[in-house]
């Protein structure tokens, strides 16, 4: 991985076509010292630019070098980048993955939740029109019984 101020290499970008300005999450993941998903998250947070190459089966998010460099820069002045590998044991490395990890689950709690909210309104919903549906139906049962009960002549005829 290149240092700060270094360009790097076109199989260090993850760049396909060149030099485009895009890295796949992996390559951005591994510059940053987090995981993809972390860099996802960045992304749908707008701390990172990513764009979606492709569609369909083989659709990946890329991540511009531009805005990974400047995350780069503000995560070291807040003295949040580690430069240590995953591997490192070291505390500040488990605080750090700590950390990561108390976000990725606080992230995905507030997607459950708010996925459980709008479920739970759509069942108060189905409830609602069952009910109303069910009224219907025993309104309509209750005016055939009441038809049926009549004579022959009496329906022909309407009395």
């Amino acid at each position: 991985m290149p240092q700060m101020g270094e360009q790097p290499t076109e199989a260090a970008r993850g760049d396909i076509g060149g030099s485009s300005g895009w890295v796949t999450t992996k390559v951005a993941a591994a510059a940053l010292g987090v995981t993809p998903r972390t860099v996802r998250t960045y992304i749908h947070g707008g701390e990172l630019e990513g764009k979606v190459e492709q569609e369909g089966i083989n659709k990946r998010l890329l991540v511009s070098i531009a805005s990974l460099d400047e995350l780069r820069v503000r995560r070291e002045i807040e003295g949040k980048f580690r430069r240590q590998k995953r591997e490192d044991s070291g505390p500040e490395n488990l605080e750090g993955d700590m950390a990561e990890v108390i976000r990725d689950l606080s992230t995905r709690l507030e997607e459950r939740a708010a996925e459980a909210a709008g479920l739970r309104a759509r069942l108060e919903l189905t409830a609602e029109a069952e009910s109303t549906l069910k009224e219907r139906v025993a309104k309509l049962e209750a005016e055939l019984e009441a038809e049926r009960s009549k004579s022959f002549w009496r329906r022909l005829f309407g009395s």
